[in-house]
């Protein structure tokens, strides 16, 4: 009968654990498109602003966006992040 119990329990416990893991995952899902999504729009403003000038360039096709040591150098081809 205790065994039953604490299964109960525990299966309660897993339930709410993984409830809040999801909520959790959708949260920083949702924070990176937001995130993605800016550094998007800022990049296509500046090499619109920016786009005569060597130095921007070389800037922006040796550095990062957002995540260092990633070699992720440019969004503005990203059609899926929109706005």
């Amino acid at each position: 009968m205790a065994l039953a119990v604490s299964a109960v329990g525990f299966h309660r416990y897993i339930w709410f654990i993984s409830i809040g893991y999801g909520f959790s995952i959708a949260a920083i899902g949702t924070a990176l498109l937001i995130m993605f999504g800016g550094a998007r729009r800022l990049e296509l403003r500046q090499n619109k602003e920016y786009a005569d000038d060597p130095q921007y360039r070389h800037y922006s096709k040796h550095t990062p966006i957002l995540i260092p040591f990633i070699p992720l150098h440019s969004l503005s081809n990203a059609k899926w992040l929109i706005g």
